[in-house]
């Protein structure tokens, strides 16, 4: 009994695989225990099993967890409800539930997004997953964060257990697990869609489709690590993705990305977002603009804040209809924050934001493919905030759509603060160097083909003049009106000698009687 007690499955989550057909089930055991899964679409009668592994993580991580499992369920059928138990040497728990969404794409997902969490908040959350409608739990959070001496990354993750037994629970790594550069405990106690197990440090990003929407996290820690590495790898990375996922927008019209500190925010704590030399945004702003990301997910900082559709701090427009940028959400805190924030900000892009610390979630829901409602919301169902997204556009966005005094301050902050966009190939840095230096090379390559092209008239134009001179000064005299009767041309002798001169001395001789005024000695 006492063996049976150590294989105790504990701190059951589930995650997509590498598609919405896949569901990967995680748990926690206090004592090196075999991995299976029961499964069926009854809660009575298992008959399906699936098998999985498990990693030795007391080196890791301090709690009682000392072993970590995981398993796929693979080729799920669309739309159904499936009961499973997590079973380490024959002890089991459960069961639990989720269910499949639909293999079509005419469904409404609705989800939830949080930084970090509390009892508060969780109460909500759990309440929306039992009506069923929530697809899938969005976190930016900190979550190796301490709160009141709770270790966040134990003690949090059993609390959520209740919600994360039922639907996917997707994260986006925070500078909190960022221990000594490896994010030890993120890798290994969570699995995330189309990467392997444990997370490798060079795929800490990754994307998935769901409905309407290709979904990407990205790791903002990249540009806060000593290995820059890093910065590459998931430049490369999400610029393929982005670009393979531009050639299905049709399919896919939705483009949200999830990440972890924002591009842009009002407070003054001197955070990477308050500053004009932003490294998060000159890491990504560039890549979402030119690639067509609808939406950005973001937290660390604790307010809620979403912004007007902005790119390189100009704003484009101050409604969400047809926006030209992407739209910039920062998840308000779940937590009571005490920190002197700047309620007096005036920034233009900024268009709306709470700094009072008020505990609250955010609410996505996707219409259909032109219509996004998106709400903030507090523990007490109060919302905060809510508006409506309407895009018809959907695609890379493009800035010579832009009015012309918008482009020109677009053209004067990118002047000002000596920006210049960085992308992870060279085919696509070359190509959005040039987009961003349109008007300059423009110009001198006009001037050059002006200035050449007066050359090749001026050339013409002297030519032209210079053969008709020739034609006007020939001597043809057999068309001018003089009446000769013969003529004769000879090369005159050197005097005394029947040896005749080479030299062009040729002269002509009238053989007329002479009485003609026309009569005329050429050369002497």
């Amino acid at each position: 009994m006492k063996l049976k007690v150590k294989c105790l499955p504990e701190k059951v989550h589930i995650n997509y695989g590498n598609n919405i057909g896949e569901m990967i089930i995680m748990w926690t055991t206090p004592d090196d225990c075999s991995t299976i899964v029961r499964f069926d679409t009854s809660p009575w009668n298992f008959q399906y099993q699936a098998s999985g592994s498990s990693l030795n993580i007391e080196q890791i991580n301090q709690s009682s967890a000392k072993y970590i499992h995981r398993v796929i369920l693979q080729n799920l059928e669309g739309d159904k409800t499936y009961f499973y138990r997590p079973i380490s040497n024959d002890v089991s728990t459960g069961p639990f539930y989720f269910k499949t969404k639909p293999i079509t794409k005419d469904w409404i997902p609705k989800f939830l997004i949080h930084s970090t969490i509390n009892t508060d908040i969780l109460s909500y959350i759990n309440n929306q997953v039992l009506t069923g409608d929530i697809t899938a739990l969005f976190s930016t959070h900190n979550y190796n964060y301490d709160n009141q001496n709770i270790k966040y990354n134990d003690e949090i993750v059993k609390m959520v257990e209740g919600i994360t037994t039922k639907i996917p629970y997707l994260l986006s790594p925070s500078n909190q697990e960022k221990l000594s550069d490896i994010f030890t405990e993120y890798r290994h106690e969570f699995s995330m869609p189309g990467t392997d197990w444990p997370i490798p440090m060079n795929k800490l990003w990754y994307s998935i489709d769901i409905g309407p929407i290709h979904f990407i996290s990205y790791s903002t820690e990249v540009f806060f690590t000593s290995n820059k590495n890093y910065r590459q790898e998931q430049r490369d990375w999400l610029i393929a993705d982005l670009k393979q996922a531009n050639t299905k927008r049709t399919e896919r019209p939705w483009v949200i990305a999830l990440g972890h500190r924002p591009m842009y925010c009002t407070n003054i704590t001197n955070s990477d977002c308050s500053t004009t030399d932003s490294t998060v945004r000159a890491g990504f702003e560039d890549i979402f603009y030119t690639y067509g990301v609808d939406i950005v997910l973001q937290s660390h900082e604790p307010l809620y804040e979403r912004l007007w559709p902005t790119y390189k701090d100009v704003v484009l427009s101050d409604n969400y209809t047809n926006p030209m940028a992407p739209i910039q959400i920062t998840v308000g805190p779940t937590v009571d924050t005490n920190i002197d924030n700047n309620d007096n900000n005036t920034e233009e892009w900024s268009a709306f934001h709470l700094t009072n610390g008020t505990k609250s979630i955010g609410s996505l829901q996707v219409i259909n493919e032109t219509h996004i409602q998106y709400d903030q919301i507090t523990a007490d169902s109060k919302v905060l905030d809510t508006f409506w997204i309407v895009q018809e556009n959907h695609g890379p966005f493009q800035r010579e759509k832009l009015p012309e005094k918008v482009e020109e301050k677009i053209e004067e902050t990118i002047k000002k603060n000596g920006e210049k966009p960085v992308y992870a190939d060279k085919n696509t840095e070359n190509e959005k160097d040039n987009l961003y230096e349109t008007d300059k090379h423009q110009r001198i390559y006009i001037g050059v083909a002006f200035g050449c092209l007066f050359v090749v008239i001026v050339v013409f134009i002297v030519v032209i003049r210079s053969c008709r001179r020739k034609q006007r000064t020939s001597r043809r005299w057999e068309s001018m009106d003089f009446n000769y009767t013969k003529k004769f041309y000879s090369t005159p002798k050197a005097n005394g000698s029947s040896k005749m001169i080479d030299d062009d001395t040729d002269f002509e001789i009238d053989m007329t009687d002479g009485n003609l005024a026309t009569t005329k000695l050429l050369d002497d």
